[in-house]
């Protein structure tokens, strides 16, 4: 081997687009789905811990882009205004991540696809056709709800805020592909719901009444065998909590959050959940897949290196199943530690 050829490069050549595995975001406009990703990647090092697991930014790119991110949303808790979080992105953007054991070279790379919400609204919009190509190549799909428009008021501003019937719409249309895939129901500004075991129930329950229609499709006969679905309500902020909610003059809907309690900082609390559940399906879904091609190359990398399988399956045992957490969709893939 050249020394300055790549493992990666070696076993899936120059492009090494087979090294790769997506994730991809789904959700409107301002429902948090750049404030999750930020979110998440502030918390890889404190909570992959002691596991031989290492999971960093593959560029300068994406450590500078997030790093301004999680700056701002540290400046959250100081500023806090009626619409908690980051502005929302531009353009389609990919952040990707390498993954392998600590102190070696990493074996496979998770791409996350962030893209405007605008493409799910309007998908004629200059770039749209992007968010189709994101979702079709996707492993695991994070559909970003905003929580307040879900529980508040009757669910009168879901539709306009959430847009379900467009993100089942472009589930449905994913989902005809025949590979298995993993869809995370991520609720997000849930901090005050999930603040109490109570609230967490009534926020469990609300996504179960408002997004029967998606569940129902997904548990059918044809895409039940390929198809794994999990709640995961994440604290993209941690101290701030939604407070109250204002219409203007129009009848359009102003959300309003305040801090717990004076002078707490920035604490995002759950977002490890997304990883945690992803990693677990990912390696699974590898393992035991039966194309021919997928399966001897992972086998090659990933299936002999048994040590990164162990640390895979020792942090995805920290995968939640309550406190608003559930498997909404159980899956042989989300079993820990199957193997092909």
């Amino acid at each position: 081997m050249n020394k300055n050829t790549s493992l990666r490069d070696t076993l899936f050549g120059p492009r090494g687009e087979d090294a790769i595995i997506d994730v991809t975001m789904l959700g409107a406009v301002g429902v948090g789905k750049t404030t999750l990703l930020a979110s998440m990647y502030e918390r890889f090092g404190s909570v992959i811990g002691g596991t031989d697991l290492a999971v960093g930014p593959a560029d300068r790119g994406t450590t500078v882009v997030l790093a301004g991110y999680i700056n701002d949303l540290r400046r959250v808790t100081s500023t806090v205004r009626a619409q908690d979080g980051l502005a929302g992105t531009g353009d389609v953007r990919e952040y990707l991540f390498k993954v392998g054991r600590k102190g070696r070279e990493p074996l496979f790379d998770l791409r996350f696809t962030d893209y405007p919400g605008k493409y799910l609204i309007n998908p004629n919009a200059d770039g749209g056709d992007k968010l189709g190509r994101a979702l079709n190549r996707a492993d695991v799909v994070v559909v970003a709800i905003d929580t307040p428009s879900l529980m508040e008021r009757q669910r009168r501003f879901h539709d306009l805020i959430n847009t379900p019937m467009l993100v089942n719409d472009m589930i449905m249309r994913m989902t005809e592909r025949d590979t298995p895939r993993l869809i995370i129901l991520a609720p997000l500004k849930c901090e005050r719901w999930v603040a109490s075991p109570e609230g967490a129930q009534q926020l469990a329950d609300r996504v179960h009444e408002a997004y029967r229609p998606l569940l129902d499709q997904l548990g059918s006969q044809t895409l039940r065998a390929r198809t794994a679905c999990v709640l995961a309500p994440v604290q993209t902020v941690g101290s701030v909590v939604f407070s109250r909610l204002e219409e203007d003059s129009s009848g359009h809907p102003i959300f309003h959050f305040r801090l717990k309690k004076a002078g707490l900082a920035y604490a995002p609390m759950d977002t490890d959940q997304l990883l945690r559940y992803s990693l677990r399906f990912i390696v699974n879904k590898y393992r035991s897949s039966e194309r021919g091609l997928v399966r001897a190359v992972w086998e090659r990398v990933i299936g002999t290196d048994e040590a990164l399988v162990r640390a895979v399956e020792e942090f995805s045992n920290g995968c939640k199943t309550t406190g608003g957490f559930a498997v909404l969709q159980d899956h042989p893939l989300l079993v820990p530690g199957r193997q092909p």
